[in-house]
């Protein structure tokens, strides 16, 4: 296919310079370089560190398509032996009892009637590819190796965050499981004063019984999260290439995350090289073009050439002796008249496939786009919730020590205390909830942008008027 046909319909990586201008701005982002290859290391935690350099050697996925990435790379070879002569060596001795009214006997009335054809032969053939046929075809089988190589990369992306995100969701669970706890002991004291209140008749019924209600949903969200512990401990695991029972040794403290996220000033420019689900479809739309055009060659006559030399003899002793030597050459061509529209079809059948290609490769283009787009909006609104919901829990803090000092000095009683604990627990639990959103947003926007990948081909095809 001529170039101008292959990028007709391929569209240039859309733009999304605005959004991270305006993301710079609101004092969350700044601009620096690409996601580095070991992306989670800037999250300073060896713990993580440790993790995922288990699940990069470890996980039963990436092991797999490692093996897809060989068999592809093999697969070519062998295509490409195509290109070359190739030469046999065949040695056979067949033992045949020969009829005395047979051709071979009727004829040579001196060959015994127990007779062994001993034959070696060297042979050689080779197909002349005067239309590129086969250069297509070993052109394509390397554009789904390196397909398969950028698909490797993404399962490898998506295994890490997949890591890092279950880290951090154990590490928020952990924290909010002692929160959870120490929610339901206010919530059980609360109830126990009421109860001692409601026995002196200084409290109704009612206030007592709601605090019930509050100390069972308590026990309820101890419960879950107790849950949702063990279930992230299962997943870590799991991608770890382990047991879902083994052993995690995880500290249960959750540090703030970065405060600054870093964005490439070339985002729009290198967001396809960077993205390996992007590389692993423009090269299998590489590799279709070149079965458009293995697919024209059929138009054209093939050309074959075969010879074979060797020695051939009913007799062991005579098999050596130069009248024992045999040839030959074969040349051969093949030429297509008439195929009833075939070959016409199935050219038309390879560029319907190129063309879904195309178009599916423009749609992950523009998904991308989009999907940093979005991730550039929500890290802003989680950091600045974040933000807002430190305040909230530092003025939950200090009501918290303002009544403490009240009830110290008899002007508040015991259940005020309790009530403004509850509420900083409540609002604590939200400040974590936000904080795990906060690594979230991190995490997804460096896997949108590729997690440190890089292309080491060029990128085969770009729109028409780009850089190749």
């Amino acid at each position: 296919m001529p170039k101008d046909q292959q990028t007709e319909n391929l569209i240039s990586p859309p733009s999304v310079d605005a959004s991270a201008e305006k993301g710079v701005d609101s004092g969350y982002f700044a601009f620096g370089d690409w996601p580095e290859e070991n992306w989670w290391e800037i999250f300073h935690s060896e713990e993580l560190n440790s993790l995922i350099s288990e699940a990069i050697g470890q996980n039963p996925t990436i092991q797999g398509i490692q093996r897809r990435v060989e068999l592809a790379r093999q697969t070519a070879k062998v295509v490409r032996s195509r290109l070359f002569p190739l030469i046999f060596f065949d040695a056979n001795e067949t033992w045949e009892y020969l009829s005395k009214n047979g051709l071979y006997r009727a004829l040579n009335p001196d060959i015994p009637l127990n007779a062994n054809l001993v034959d070696l032969t060297l042979s050689f053939q080779y197909e002349f590819d005067f239309w590129g046929k086969n250069r297509h075809l070993f052109n394509s089988a390397l554009g789904e190796a390196k397909a398969q190589e950028a698909v490797a990369a993404d399962v490898e992306l998506i295994t890490t965050t997949s890591v890092a995100q279950a880290y951090f969701a154990l590490k928020t669970n952990l924290v909010r499981k002692k929160l959870y706890e120490e929610l339901y002991e206010v919530r059980k004291s609360i109830y126990d004063l009421q109860n001692l209140l409601q026995e002196k008749a200084l409290l109704s019924m009612l206030q007592p019984l709601l605090a019930e209600e509050y100390l069972l949903e308590a026990e309820k969200l101890v419960v879950s999260i107790e849950e949702e512990v063990e279930t992230d401990k299962h997943l870590i695991n799991i991608l770890l290439g382990r047991g879902p029972d083994s052993a995690l040794d995880i500290d249960h403290h959750l540090l703030p995350t970065i405060k600054k996220l870093p964005l490439p000033d070339d985002l729009s420019l290198d967001l396809l090289s960077r993205r390996p689900d992007l590389m692993a479809q423009i090269w299998r739309v590489e590799a279709l073009a070149h079965e458009v055009g293995a697919a024209k060659a059929d138009f054209y006559p093939n050309i074959n050439l075969r010879a074979f030399m060797g020695l051939e003899s009913i007799f062991y002793k005579l098999l050596f002796q130069g009248d024992s030597k045999t040839a030959g050459l074969q040349p051969a061509i093949h030429l297509p008249i008439f195929t009833a529209g075939a070959i016409r079809a199935n050219i038309r059948a390879k560029k319907a496939m190129f063309d879904e290609a195309v178009y599916e490769y423009n749609n992950s283009l523009l998904r991308s786009a989009k999907e940093v787009a979005d991730l550039l909006v929500l890290v802003q609104s989680v950091f600045d919730q974040k933000t807002d919901q430190e305040m909230i829990v530092e003025a939950a803090a200090a009501r918290l020590n303002l009544t403490q000092l009240r009830q110290k000095s008899g002007l508040d009683n015991l259940l005020a205390q309790y009530f403004a604990r509850e509420e900083w627990i409540l609002k604590e639990l939200e400040n974590i909830t936000l904080l795990y959103s906060q690594y979230l947003a991190a995490i997804k926007l460096i896997k949108a942008l590729g997690g440190g990948y890089q292309s080491e081909y060029r990128v085969p095809l770009t729109a028409q008027g780009g850089d190749e």
